[in-house]
């Protein structure tokens, strides 16, 4: 699909150290309570001592950091895979406060790294004048899930409007393809990486960890996100990409192997 957004600003931050909130006893003995329930059918402990990251503070620091008073956001989307130290609380609904413009917010998970890309499909098909996209991982958790978590407690935010700026990035292309089998993803995402210009010169591509077998075309410059942040990495990558004043496109391609989702999108400061 094709969009009309544009990246008016954008903000990244890495956090160390455990939530403020959990300096609070009662939150705490409260969330390890309300853990404790939800793992308990499955034979898991919680570790009282396992402090994580709360998503709405991490992003409220990039709200602040982001988006002036004067500047109303009208949608704000969270994006995460992984729950946060407090997973009782509707931090979408929390954001929406302490965000300028009080915008309608929801939040996106269980779609892996999918789920900030549908978070911009949301933004591009509907006439919101100002969105807030918040794509948000934390590293630790109090039981063990099974499989890896982040390293790093991360978070990027993306502030996009409707219509142009002068130097924004333009949104030009954004691809969501379901139930795509390992056999078949280096095929589809080679198709469309060279349908967006891959090969030349000014494209530069950022290809998600699962994708690093992928061989774009010679040209631009090809960034493979290392593992360790799932839903952050191609994101942060977008960002070291477009603030390389050589590269006037950018295409971002991310890929979920257990939900069998390939996900794509363009970007390019060249005006329309």
């Amino acid at each position: 699909m094709g969009t009309d957004l544009h990246l008016i600003r954008a903000a990244r931050r890495e956090f160390t150290g455990p939530a403020v909130l959990l300096d609070d006893p009662v939150l705490r003995e409260r969330a390890g309570e309300y853990l404790t329930d939800l793992v308990r059918p499955y034979g898991l402990r919680v570790d009282a001592a396992a402090r994580g990251q709360s998503y709405g503070e991490m992003a409220a620091e990039l709200i602040g950091a982001l988006v002036p008073e004067d500047e109303p956001v009208d949608l704000l989307v969270l994006a995460f895979a992984v729950h946060d130290a407090l997973p009782g609380r509707a931090t979408a609904a929390y954001l929406s406060h302490v965000c300028p413009g009080t915008p309608m917010s929801f939040a996106l998970c269980d779609q892996g790294p999918a789920a900030a890309f549908t978070g911009l499909r949301i933004a591009g098909a509907h006439a919101y004048r100002r969105a807030l996209l918040l794509v948000v991982e934390q590293s630790v958790l109090p039981y063990d899930p099974g499989v890896a978590v982040p390293d790093r407690h991360r978070a990027v935010a993306l502030l996009l409007g409707d219509g142009p700026a002068d130097d924004s990035a333009r949104v030009t292309s954004l691809r969501q393809h379901a139930d795509v089998g390992p056999d078949d993803v280096a095929a589809l995402a080679a198709a469309e990486l060279r349908a967006r210009g891959a090969g030349r010169a000014d494209v530069s591509v950022v290809l998600g960890p699962a994708l690093a077998g992928v061989r774009p075309p010679p040209g631009g410059p090809v960034t493979v996100v290392p593992p360790g942040q799932p839903s952050t990495g191609v994101w942060w990558a977008l960002l070291d990409r477009l603030a390389d004043d050589a590269a006037s496109r950018v295409v971002v391609v991310d890929y979920d192997a257990e939900l069998r989702y390939l996900c794509l999108v363009a970007t390019s400061t060249d005006r329309p």
